[in-house]
């Protein structure tokens, strides 16, 4: 990689370097609040004043980034090396590789705690931190209604908040595997933590139990990939430099055989196949949304799940090197793509049809990736994250005043209700539905001309899903918000709109989600810059991409007729939903239309039910026999073994009782015997 000046910044680099700290230090302070007994219902200010500081400092870093660092595209270098320019931060040495001969010459390596700031790291850190702060501002409106109630938790769920923030910082900001790799495992587990926040819930319990095994099985597939990393550079290091540094790595990754890079690629994608939900690794999910809505909102719609997606972009030198693992990535995407488009189509849940949207849109990213154009992949992650935000938080909204309940079917007609909830669902449903002039059209439309730009077929195959995507998405919205005003139960007798510290974050995401996707578009004609800067095409993928693959909007001679199309596909879809749930029927007519497809949609294609009978029970029934082996038969036998000695001390216990006439007995027994024995033997003399 080329290093910049770092004192071309307006801000000192050491500053920028405190960005994943902040909220670290709000959880903490949190923390500590809790133990002094403070009151809970200011345990909410540690982490908003943490996570806003950490925000203020990366909309600096996004705006100072682009004047420092180079504005040539990236050279290859000899050997056919490319580099992209940046800053390393060093914090300290953290890990020595030690004296060994085995890493003679080069033995006094470290690995460091450094952070790489570059085009892809600014992007990544603006939207993790700006969307959080205006998530954990909507959480004290949601979770205010249980303060102060120790079962209910509303200071763990801020300082859990706080060291999410903070984990996925350490992940975005990252200057080697080592770090990205712990960055990656606190994800998970805070992860694990804030989707099994209700514990006393089973179904929370076991959500939070899935997610996390789901997630290890990925990634025990990414330590190994970052193992053969370290095999495969190690040998090509100089003295000084560490085998698993994002420059180093990326520096010899040319040198690599295509072997040894597919190899890499592919391991360091299972983790990403389960951190980004992706095919097969999707199913932990639509289960994660047992937790708060607001943890659905940050972890499952706008932060953690991109964070397979950041990896594959950041590792760009090595997966674009290896055609098998690209072309794996595109069949990854678009198979989860169309799965979970069609099951999205027959669900209820309100939450659960926006996780099915999640992997869906994840799936297009991944389809960007393999199709070589990460920075539109890199755009539909930063467009999503506002109005996918935006969809969760208000169907939070929704929730809160529906006394907990997010089934269609218990309600409609709720735009009397909650007239301003209605109108940012609106504008989120537009975004996602790629409605023309908003965020989502802009970052969809670029993915699907680089998939025409690969096949045709492929190219047809998200248009189609984009189609169902409008489709599904006003589904939801018209049966929540059309129709006759129904009200369960569980909503009370005055519901009303939430309250302004819910709202007002809201307002705020849904500019995003019209706006957002200006940064990524040019309008004059022959541009051809990718996504503000980042992983420029003609770097790291130039030998991979024709011209008619890198497509803004009406740069090339077909954007212009595929862009109108894209536009068409999305009014089409929305049409569509309004000619079939318009009205909020009571009886769905999809189920009766489509009979047995439904309700194999409804089902989800039964993959939960395969994996039951696949893994969950053979491994339960081996993990069963283990314990049977170990407590029957290791158990058993190391209580034989013992149970020898333990009965002869039991026998020669009984003589010993303290009973001075047992003493003398046994003492005249023992005369008799002796005076038995010494006669016997004399008399077989």
């Amino acid at each position: 990689m080329l290093l910049a000046d770092a004192s071309a910044l307006r801000l000192p680099i050491a500053l920028y370097g405190s960005l994943p700290f902040w909220p670290l230090l709000g959880a903490i302070v949190v923390g500590l609040l809790l133990a002094l007994r403070f009151r809970a219902s200011r345990a909410h200010w540690p982490v908003v004043l943490g996570v806003g500081v950490s925000a203020g400092l990366a909309v600096a870093l996004f705006f100072d980034l682009p004047g420092a660092l180079e504005h040539e595209p990236a050279a290859a270098q000899p050997g056919g090396e490319f580099d992209q320019p940046g800053f390393v931060y060093t914090l300290y040495n953290w890990i020595s590789f030690g004296a060994a001969e085995s890493l003679a010459p080069a033995s006094d390596r470290w690995i460091p705690v450094n952070f790489y700031f570059d085009g892809l790291t600014g992007i990544m850190a603006l939207y993790v931190s700006v969307v959080s702060l205006l998530i954990v501002i909507y959480s004290i409106g949601y979770m205010r209604d249980h303060h102060g109630d120790p079962e209910r938790g509303y200071e763990r769920f801020f300082a859990f908040m706080g060291l999410f923030v903070f984990s996925m910082l350490t992940l975005a900001l990252a200057g080697n595997f080592v770090l990205l790799y712990l960055g990656w495992e606190l994800v998970g587990l805070c992860s694990y933590l804030l989707i099994g926040f209700y514990y006393q819930r089973p179904a929370a319990a076991a959500a939070a139990k899935k997610a996390f095994i789901v997630n290890r099985v990925g990634d025990f597939g990414f330590a190994l990939g970052i193992f053969t990393l370290y095999l495969f550079i190690r040998p090509l290091t100089q003295p000084g430099e560490n085998p698993l540094d994002y420059q180093v790595v990326f520096h010899y990754a040319a040198q690599l055989s295509e072997g040894q890079l597919t190899l890499s690629a592919l391991l360091l994608l299972c983790g990403a196949l389960g951190k980004s939900a992706q095919f097969p690794l999707y199913v932990w999910l639509p289960d994660a949304m047992e937790g708060p809505t607001p943890v659905s909102a940050l972890i499952h719609a706008a932060t953690m799940v991109t964070a397979g997606v950041y990896m594959v972009a950041r590792c760009s030198p090595i997966f674009a090197q290896s055609e098998i693992t690209l072309a794996v990535i595109v069949v990854v995407g678009v198979i989860g793509a169309v799965l979970a488009a069609t099951m999205a189509m027959a669900q209820y849940d309100m939450k659960r049809i926006l996780a099915y949207s999640t992997i869906s849109q994840l799936a297009y990213m991944f389809v960007a990736l393999g199709c070589a154009v990460p920075d539109s992949g890199i755009f539909h992650v930063f467009t999503h994250a506002f109005f996918k935000a935006l969809l969760f938080l208000c169907a939070g909204s929704v929730m809160h005043q529906m006394g907990g309940i997010i089934d269609l079917r218990q309600f409609s007609g709720l735009r009397r209700i909650l007239p301003k909830t209605r109108t940012l669902m609106l504008m989120g449903c537009l975004a996602l539905a790629g409605f023309p002039l908003l965020a989502g059209f802009w970052s969809k439309d670029e993915i699907v001309h680089a998939a025409f730009g690969v096949h045709p077929v492929l190219g047809l195959i998200l248009l189609v899903t984009a189609g169902l995507t409008a489709y599904y998405t006003f589904r939801m919205y018209y049966l929540c918000f059309h129709g006759p005003t129904r009200l369960p139960p569980e909503a009370g007798p005055y519901p009303h709109e939430s309250p302004p510290v819910m709202i007002r974050p809201l307002w705020l995401l849904a500019l995003g989600a019209v706006f957002a996707g200006y940064l990524g578009v040019s309008f004059h004609p022959g541009a051809r810059d990718a996504f503000l800067g980042l992983l420029a095409p003609h770097g790291y993928f130039h030998h991979y991409l024709e011209p008619s693959t890198i497509i803004s909007v009406g740069h090339e001679p077909g954007g212009i007729w595929l862009m109108y199309v894209s536009a068409l596909v999305a009014l089409t879809g929305i049409l569509l939903a309004w000619a079939r749930y318009g009205d909020a029927p009571a009886v769905d007519p999809d189920r009766l239309a489509l009979g047995g497809l439904w309700r194999l949609w409804h089902a989800k294609y039964y993959v939960d039910e395969l994996y039951e009978r696949a893994f969950v029970r053979p491994l339960r029934r081996l993990g069963e026999l283990c314990f049977a082996t170990d407590n029957n038969g290791i158990d058993g036998l190391v209580w034989f073994v013992s149970a020898i000695p333990r009965a002869l001390g039991g026998t020669l216990r009984l003589l010993q009782r303290g009973a001075l006439q047992a003493y003398a007995l046994g003492m005249a027994i023992g005369i008799v015997a002796l005076v038995l024995i010494w006669r016997w033997l004399e008399a077989t003399d």
